[in-house]
């Protein structure tokens, strides 16, 4: 009898430990490969980058920008088993999910804040692709919301372009930022703004907040170009592709095919100025790209450390540390090069 019920014992602890295991949700998240996208093609039936206004020119190859699949989000937990599982493939990454979604920030606002960074990466693409054009554009600092206890509040407005200090231009926001905190403490500031189109000039008196003086805004800036670029990924969200947009917009401006036949992957945020900068996610990424059939992988310098060892076979991994060398990797490639000009991430 005493055997009996032992052995039911053990039978009940095994079926609830594998309950657990199957059914139980664990705190994380995984991070694997998501789909890619060629920025050169259509994706839902029309194309991924649409110039307006401007003369363009037949493209071919791929070119594709990287995602990160997300398995779980609070709420929605993955399994032990899933994590399990995750844990043993190399192309996966387990992220504990008060990393993935900080606390006291809403699933909704990640979300948002990813949208907003897409369509941030896609203006950026777009002031690198015609600063390596040399097509000229201007920027201009605008507000975005106010401080609380603004010093501003009243004056100076959410959505005003703001476009000099004491007659001094400010066409960007660290030149703002920089003519602020140089205040002399005697006179308000003369601050030119554009207000639902009106130009004109306003007094700030600004306050001290920990050593600094602020006027009170949270600023931005709004490109205004000579011609318009869209560019659709659909839902996906984050900067990272904006180096791949920005050598897609560049090969749509300008004659000849810079991919030929070549299939590339690649991923990297860009600047105005065309300077690449790390991402995340870059393993999964590599396996998205190995998985898509490219054979050469376009990654930003700062990120070249995280591939050691992980690099998928069938991939070489370029390190790229501004458009302008992201270009002239691709023109040797079509041209017929062995790259062996351009670093690896090996070296």
């Amino acid at each position: 009898m005493l055997r009996r019920i032992v052995g039911a014992l053990g039978a009940f602890i095994l079926l609830a430990s594998l309950g657990v295991l199957f059914i139980g949700r664990a705190p994380y998240v995984i991070d694997q490969p998501g789909p890619t996208f060629n920025v050169l093609g259509v994706t839902a039936g029309k194309p991924v980058i649409i110039v307006h206004d401007a003369k363009t020119y037949p493209v071919t190859g791929q070119l594709d920008a990287l995602t990160v699949q997300e398995v779980g989000q609070p709420g929605d937990e993955p399994t032990w088993f899933q994590v399990w599982q995750a844990s043993m493939d190399p192309s996966k990454e387990v992220v504990p999910i008060n990393v993935a979604y900080p606390p006291g920030v809403k699933t909704s606002q990640v979300y948002a804040e990813d949208a907003a960074m897409m369509q941030a990466s896609q203006q950026d693409a777009q002031a690198a692709a015609m600063n390596y054009l040399g097509i000229k554009y201007t920027s201009r600092v605008y507000v975005i919301s106010m401080m609380t206890d603004s010093a501003a509040t009243g004056i100076i407005s959410p959505g005003d372009y703001i476009d000099s200090v004491n007659g001094l231009p400010v066409a960007d926001t660290d030149l703002l930022r920089s003519r602020v905190k140089s205040w002399d403490q005697k006179v308000p500031l003369k601050v030119g703004i554009t207000h639902k189109g009106v130009s004109k000039v306003v007094e700030v008196t600004p306050r001290k907040v920990k050593g600094d003086f602020y006027i009170g805004v949270y600023v931005g800036f709004k490109y205004e170009f000579p011609f318009k670029i869209d560019v659709d990924l659909g839902d996906v969200g984050g900067p990272s592709a904006g180096t791949m947009f920005a050598i897609g917009m560049i090969d749509r401006l300008t004659p000849g095919q810079l991919l030929g036949k070549n299939h590339v992957a690649g991923t990297g945020t860009i600047d105005p100025t065309g300077q690449v900068g790390p991402i995340g996610g870059i393993v999964q990424k590599m396996y998205a790209a190995r998985d898509s059939g490219a054979k050469v992988f376009l990654a930003p310098s700062e990120n070249c450390a995280e591939t050691v060892g992980k690099v998928p076979s069938g991939l070489k991994v370029y390190r790229i540390k501004t458009l302008k060398r992201a270009v002239e990797l691709l023109t040797a490639l079509q041209n017929g090069s062995t790259l062996s000009g351009f670093a690896t991430c090996s070296k």
